[in-house]
């Protein structure tokens, strides 16, 4: 992504979609916040057709503590935080995710796009 001096509030599907790929660059650093602990976890990329993304927490057993700490009946948003190799953060919400289990023990989560994301792009100096 083009580095901006400004902030700017990404909204459509494209602009999503296209951020999830971009934080899915091993130099990202992605934080997820289930309860006020932050844990890192690694974007795996969005679903091409559906509005919604696949994702890993790098300390999986840590972060499903987080989970099973929610109250019954209450809504969980996780709060994603993002610093990409450029220096550009980004952040967005999302609700609980889906948490699929597979054969060899391991679990990947997926969540719905968020409805926005914020990008801050990397500040640029005058004559730089």
């Amino acid at each position: 992504m083009k580095p901006v001096s400004a902030g700017a509030l990404m909204s459509r599907t494209d602009e999503i979609r296209s951020m999830l790929r971009e934080l899915m660059h091993p130099d990202c650093r992605v934080q997820v916040c289930a309860d006020g602990q932050a844990c890192d976890v690694r974007i795996l990329g969005p679903d091409w057709q559906l509005r919604h993304f696949f994702w890993r927490p790098r300390d999986i057993d840590r972060f499903e503590i987080h989970l099973r700490g929610a109250r019954p009946y209450e809504t969980m948003t996780l709060d994603f935080s993002a610093g990409t190799p450029d220096g550009a953060d980004v952040r967005f919400r999302v609700p609980a995710p889906l948490v699929l289990r597979f054969p060899d023990r391991s679990a990947a989560m997926l969540s719905a796009f968020p409805d926005c994301m914020w990008y801050q792009g990397t500040r640029t100096q005058p004559g730089a």
